[in-house]
């Protein structure tokens, strides 16, 4: 793995790009009535970020849903050296 690996890539940019095509609408006021199971998805997305689920309404939590993963895809992977492979006559 090279010092400049990065997550982000062409599906995962599709991915978030798709999300904001479902959810973005919440952001619009555009009286967007989730399905069930994207009212389920927006709710994991919150917990898989620890933010408040009670209080929040929808557009609430997406925004904050948004930005979160916009900044996750957007921030390089830190890669380390011991990351990568040990040389094979080391590792015998």
């Amino acid at each position: 793995m090279s010092v400049h690996a990065s997550p982000v890539s062409d599906s995962s940019n599709r991915a978030f790009l798709d999300l904001c095509a479902v959810y973005d609408g919440l952001l619009a006021g555009e009286g967007l009535v989730l399905s069930a199971a994207a009212q389920t998805d927006l709710r994991a997305f919150a917990r898989l970020y620890d933010l408040p689920l009670e209080e929040a309404g929808e557009a609430e939590v997406w925004r904050e849903v948004r930005v979160r993963l916009r900044e996750d895809l957007a921030s390089p992977l830190q890669a380390r050296p011991e990351w990568g492979y040990e040389d094979q006559q080391v590792a015998a």
